[in-house]
């Protein structure tokens, strides 16, 4: 018994020391063959789906939807003088609007990228920013069924980010980090889909953290119920994923306040091991299409994403902490948890 603990200690350490040099990286990053058969072969379903979306008129919708949102927010928060366009812009055709679907779609490899930093519980509610200091960030997301080319109604979208200086509300990081932090949820939250497939977060652009490009996670809850206190039971989730963000952005964002504050090293979308999978053998595009809300950088940025479900698919879901009436519980030292976050099942 105890060689058998020795042993599980000796492998979980190579596992974390050699995927995750520094402390912030993400455990799980290893990917099963089979889950990256599953990967391409969603992502190609999802291709296949554009005519069909074309004729639905959905893309078309999609333009319009996203126009009024940026005229809404220009309206309520940067006042009637904004006359932001895409002409506005040095890369207007690059700024304005999401690509066609088969310029920019996401279907992201499951369960390998969830991270160590999930809390499950967190509730439904579509502004999540708990006053964090940053540039704002309107989260646009178009949820595809790859086998029916249908958009996914009643889908509840989940995210979760870092903030300017790279920490996690809910979460203990680090033996250092305050018990209080549990308790905190900035950046944290679920938001349902329309008819249309549609869900939306008001949010910050996220900082960055030792070891990983800048990036927010993505999972899909299918099927799910609401409970009396705003959260979810049941159901299962068919997708998980992280979105990234172009490097000219994430550049300029990094040289504003606060996030210039943040000392800790920046890795490059290029130098990132999950970044590159999805680009390179997945072949798919996990970066959002963005427009600046207004004529300065901090008056916000409009993103958005169109992302294919196969809602047959079930992926595991670990957590490192659990938000519950009594407040946050932290499930990070749990061997159990450790060693399922690098499991390949």
């Amino acid at each position: 018994m105890l060689s058998l603990l020795l042993f599980l200690v000796a492998f979980w350490l190579i596992v974390f020391c050699a995927a995750h040099p520094a402390a912030h990286e993400e455990i799980g990053r290893f990917q099963a063959p089979s889950v990256k058969k599953i990967t391409k072969n969603t992502y190609h379903k999802l291709s296949r789906c554009s005519n069909h979306l074309k004729k639905r008129g959905i893309q078309a919708r999609a333009e319009l939807r996203r126009a009024a949102l940026l005229k809404a927010y220009q309206q309520e928060h940067l006042g009637a003088s904004t006359t932001t366009s895409a002409a506005d812009h040095s890369d207007a055709d690059h700024f304005f609007f999401s690509p066609t679907l088969e310029e920019r779609n996401c279907v992201l490899t499951p369960e390998t990228t969830i991270g160590p930093f999930w809390v499950r519980g967190e509730s439904i509610r579509s502004n999540i920013t708990d006053g964090e200091a940053g540039i704002p960030l309107i989260l646009d997301g178009l949820f595809i069924d790859v086998n029916t080319c249908e958009p996914i109604e009643d889908l509840y979208w989940e995210v979760w980010g870092c903030n300017s200086v790279g920490q996690y509300s809910g979460v203990l990081e680090h033996h250092g980090s305050p018990l209080s932090n549990l308790n905190t949820t900035f950046l944290r939250g679920l938001q349902k889909t329309d008819k249309d497939g549609y869900a939306q977060f008001e949010t910050i652009f996220p900082g960055h953290y030792e070891g990983r490009a800048t990036h927010i996670h993505v999972l899909a809850h299918v099927g799910a119920t609401v409970l009396p206190n705003n959260t979810l039971t049941g159901g299962h989730v068919p997708h998980i994923s992280q979105l990234f963000f172009e490097q000219e952005l994430i550049t300029a964002v990094e040289a504003s306040e606060p996030y210039r504050t943040n000392k800790a090293r920046i890795t490059l979308n290029s130098d990132d091991g999950i970044f590159n999978s999805a680009t390179g053998e997945g072949g798919y595009d996990p970066i959002l299409s963005y427009t600046m809300l207004g004529d300065k950088l901090s008056d916000g940025i409009l993103g958005s994403v169109t992302m294919g479900i196969d809602v047959s698919a079930s992926y595991r879901t670990p957590y490192a902490a659990e938000l519950t009436d009594h407040g946050g519980v932290s499930h990070r030292n749990s061997w159990h948890d450790l060693l399922s976050r690098t499991s390949l099942q």
